[in-house]
């Protein structure tokens, strides 16, 4: 008869607690090889005033990347540059339910974080070049009709595509442009620097090299795009948010105007102008950032012919890149005029005056166009 009770001699249960240790290491190096990681990154740009754990961090997983939402830090208006720690992380973490046995927290120590400024405005190209084709012939891939080269030419004057305006002419110039435009040269001149809106061109048709006809045609021009509008009233002064904003197909008809066209561009800056529910937001609606703080110290700069005079003033009141604003000098308590032209930078504006209104600080009256 077998004997089927266990062996109970030291020796064997020692061998059984060895096994038994064994298996909880296999079973923990097995997790640790299979959670998921979030990685802090060493320097990030982010556009806007929230910082999230997805912006700073690579996100290895989906238990990692359950947590991307979570905002570690806010850039107010004055503060351009944050540093995330990994302890910043780790409580922020800690504090939305994580589960460590999941995730794993690792990379650099710390990451430094910059806001991104809004891209450059873009600038209008206003000129009145003449479009002709007098020396190049029309080939078979031109438009075939001098309406459609017409169009052609106020969608390149307008620096779009052609599917992007919505272009209308009177039904009397309409006659006059539904012509074969194959083999003429054909001269097409502005008549003003207009590109959308009521545009007014010249055409000229050509004969041997004369002129055989001369057109004055006038045009409804319109630029269909994305923008950028106020989802509901939005007041002078108040910060553009998220919520406030969306983006819907718009019509603009003045080329002066400049839209938005990247919400993220203009989050946490303030309307210069009341909008109204659906109202495009232009670049004109846009205030810019303050670049100089009341009771800041200024560096200031005089250029005097070939020299440059640096002095340092403290401002009298808040400006954007741009605004005049009054600087006093403290070393003799004058006060004088200067342009802000960065962060806590500006130039000297000699002969520079303003209309006194309720909001031109005391003193500039007297001391208008002062040199530091």
């Amino acid at each position: 008869m077998l004997d089927l009770e266990p062996d109970k001699t030291p020796g064997a249960t020692l061998r059984r607690m060895l096994m038994l240790l064994l298996a909880a290491l296999v079973m923990a190096f097995g997790i640790a090889a299979r959670a998921d990681s979030v990685r802090l990154y060493d320097q990030v740009g982010v556009e806007g005033s929230s910082v999230t754990l997805a912006q700073v961090a690579y996100l290895d997983g989906p238990s990692a990347r359950e947590f991307g939402h979570v905002v570690l830090a806010s850039l107010d208006s004055g503060r351009d540059e944050f540093t995330v720690t990994l302890d910043t992380v780790e409580a922020a973490l800690d504090q939305a339910g994580i589960n460590w046995g999941l995730v794993s927290l690792r990379g650099f120590n710390t990451c430094r974080v910059m806001r991104l400024g809004p891209p450059p405005a873009a600038i209008l190209d206003r000129g009145q070049a003449v479009s002709a084709n007098i020396e190049t012939p029309i080939d078979l891939g031109s438009t075939l009709t001098l309406r459609g080269m017409l169009e052609q030419h106020l969608a390149d004057h307008a620096g779009v595509q052609l599917a992007d305006l919505r272009i209308r002419f009177a039904d009397h110039d309409i006659k006059k442009l539904d012509i074969p435009a194959l083999g003429r040269s054909v001269e097409i001149e502005p008549r003003a620097g207009k590109t959308l809106g009521r545009v007014s061109v010249v055409v000229r048709l050509y004969d041997a090299k004369r002129i055989a006809e001369t057109l004055h045609i006038n045009a409804q021009v319109q630029h269909k795009l994305l923008a950028v509008v106020a989802d509901g009233p939005i007041a002078r002064g108040e910060v553009f948010t998220r919520d406030r904003l969306k983006v819907q197909e718009c019509v603009v008809e003045d080329d002066t105007l400049i839209p938005v066209t990247d919400p993220v561009t203009i989050l946490g800056q303030e309307s210069a102008s009341s909008l109204r529910a659906g109202e495009m937001v232009s670049i004109q609606t846009v205030k810019s950032p303050v670049m100089v703080k009341r009771g800041e110290l200024v560096d200031v700069r005089c250029f005097v012919g070939g020299l440059i005079v640096k002095t340092v003033g403290r401002a009298a009141e808040k400006g954007s890149i741009g605004d005049l604003i009054s600087v006093r000098n403290e070393s003799n308590g004058q006060d004088f005029l200067a342009v802000v032209s960065g962060r806590q930078q500006a130039v000297v504006t000699t002969g520079a005056t303003r209309s006194t209104d309720a909001s031109t600080p005391a003193g500039n009256q007297s001391q208008q166009g002062a040199t530091p």
